[in-house]
């Protein structure tokens, strides 16, 4: 005999609650990759959009954003050296503070380390011939610091030299870190690149300081950052002249443009530009075909081009690399702007000084309201 048609009905509705309940259940006691789990006292970030820390007894919890997906990338726990690992921490990476031996794979972070005063605790870096400072090359030559080789190909063994405490690496979405995952080594992934505004990137300079033990002296440089950077922004705000602007070079068979809410979308409006591709979506860089380039940007009045090479670029030069490059107005009148990232150290000041960077742009764009100012890392090209 079949059940009656109320108590079957009942029993389907009764399963399909429990076992929502359970899906419930198991939702919420599942491992969380989720940012802002972690109770204690947050430190207020002012522009970061990727970082969050939060002080807690005994350590402080750093948590990471997937700037490419949403969600945790990494969260790490800073504890003292001299401290036993506290109780009823989270999950995340343990790394031991301050770091005295640091492998870096980036000469950004380098420079950091410098003006923060502990240059002498970069133990070891990756691709050395990319590190422009004086006082680490001179290190190298006299081997205090280990070269562990190219950041794609690591020595292990040099880094077994270098015996570091913590490896500061740079994140690529998708992206391993090949040997270096076997190493019993913490990985530290500085995605301060992939932020949505130049104050941004900036701010991670109070993470370093708390990781290197200068917590005070980072948080005193990043406020005068933000000081001189949002005076400078304001002098251009009023600005209705504003030079159409394009910038950087065809690579192979793309030309790889910043979107409009990167970092460099971002400083090229608040320097008083026109930026053409403002449009273009994301906070990277967007592969273009040159005839969408062109069609964009062939009456633009400034173009700001840097490269890496032992010899200056010129306009010859340019012309011998590819023909297309002349069909542009400030090819044709001469108003290009190069920098030399072999010899300037732009890149190394641009990531958490984008004062300095902002003030030339500034200058270049609006030479009237900075005058007597003498460029740093842009010259007309000859």
């Amino acid at each position: 005999m079949s059940a009656p048609v109320g108590i079957s009905r009942y029993f389907l509705v009764a399963c399909l609650a429990l076992a929502l309940l359970l899906v419930s259940v198991l939702v919420v006691s599942g491992p969380s990759e989720s940012v802002g789990g972690v109770d204690g006292d947050e430190v207020a970030m002012r522009h970061s959009s990727l970082l969050r820390i939060v002080e807690r007894d005994g350590c402080s919890v750093v948590e990471v954003r997937n700037p490419w997906g949403g969600g945790l990338l990494k969260r790490y726990l800073l504890v003292p050296a001299e401290s036993e690992l506290p109780a009823g921490m989270p999950d995340g990476v343990v790394v031991r503070t301050p770091v005295e031996r640091a492998l870096v794979f980036s000469g950004v972070h380098v420079a950091l380390f410098e003006e923060l005063g502990v240059a002498d605790r970069v133990a070891a870096v990756c691709d050395a011939r990319y590190i422009y400072s004086d006082a680490t090359a001179n290190r190298l030559s006299r081997g205090e610091v280990v070269d562990c080789g190219s950041s794609l190909d690591i020595n292990m063994e040099q880094v077994a030299m270098a015996s570091p405490d913590v490896a500061f690496v740079l994140p690529y979405e998708n992206g391993g870190y090949g040997k270096l995952e076997n190493a019993a080594l913490p990985l530290f992934e500085c995605a301060d690149y992939m932020e949505v505004s130049p104050l941004a990137c900036a701010e991670w300079v109070r993470l370093y300081g708390r990781l290197l033990g200068k917590a005070v002296v980072a948080d005193s440089i990043f406020n005068a950052v933000c000081d001189e950077y949002e005076a400078l922004r304001g002098l251009t705000a009023g600005c209705e002249c504003r030079p159409k602007l394009m910038c950087e070079l065809k690579s192979s068979s793309a030309w790889y443009m910043p979107g409009g809410a990167s970092t460099m979308g971002c400083m090229y409006a608040d320097a008083g530009a026109d930026y053409l591709f403002s449009h273009l979506e994301g906070n990277g860089s967007v592969p273009l075909a040159f005839e969408a380039v062109l069609d964009k940007a062939a009456e633009a009045d400034v173009w700001l081009i840097k490269y890496n090479s032992e010899v200056d670029k010129t306009y010859s030069s340019l012309l011998a690399e590819f023909e297309g490059y002349s069909h542009f107005r400030p090819f044709k009148e001469n108003n290009i702007y190069a920098c030399n990232t072999g010899n300037k150290s732009l890149f190394e000041d641009r990531s958490f000084h984008p004062e300095k960077m902002l003030r030339e742009l500034v200058a270049l764009f609006h030479p009237e309201l900075l005058p007597g100012y003498e460029m740093k890392y842009y010259e007309r090209m000859r």
